[in-house]
């Protein structure tokens, strides 16, 4: 193999590489997810009670999947309070915490709490429940992230591209 073949060889390598690393960063996100699916509810207890939210065998726990992620309410029956979303990886089916709130006061203290998640596929709103009835509240609107992702790279690589006509052009 000629000297300039194998720079061809090595570039074109390099470059995929590159755009390899590029896509899964920018679809599954940076961090880990850390967590299946069966380690979820295990891992939100352990979490909740690190921030003394943790009840009897009495509390009041409810669950709800939607889209790419999962989400737990618990009530104790003294009356803390904790909720948790968790994003699933776009490549493995493994978890990652995305929100966390616990406590009695604050955000907390009302009966009801709205927040945003954004999961890798979706945006939307989640609304955490509390009082007598315990429960999740999911918005009914989303918003789409991932085509937005893939408009991107498609705007990125029409840039690549042109810019690599372009010069060719001028020489």
């Amino acid at each position: 193999m000629q000297k300039s073949a194998k720079f061809i060889v090595i570039k074109g390598v390099l470059v995929m590489i590159v755009v390899a690393l590029a896509g899964f960063l920018l679809f599954n996100g940076i961090g880990r997810h850390p967590y299946t699916y069966d380690e979820l509810e295990s891992v939100f207890r352990a979490k909740a009670a690190e921030q003394n939210v943790e009840g009897n065998g009495e509390e009041q726990l409810v669950s709800e999947v939607y889209g790419n992620s999962i989400t737990f309410v618990m009530q104790t029956e003294d009356g803390e309070r904790a909720c948790a979303t968790y994003g699933r990886s776009m490549f493995f089916n493994k978890y990652k915490e995305l929100r966390f709130y616990a406590g009695a006061n604050g955000v907390l203290a009302l009966d009801e709490m709205t927040y945003n998640v954004s999961d890798g596929a979706i945006g939307y709103e989640v609304t955490a429940l509390f009082g007598d009835e315990v429960g999740i509240d999911l918005s009914d609107e989303v918003s789409p992230v991932m085509y937005l992702k893939f408009m991107a790279v498609c705007i990125l690589a029409m840039g690549v591209f042109g810019m690599k006509i372009f010069f060719n052009r001028r020489r």
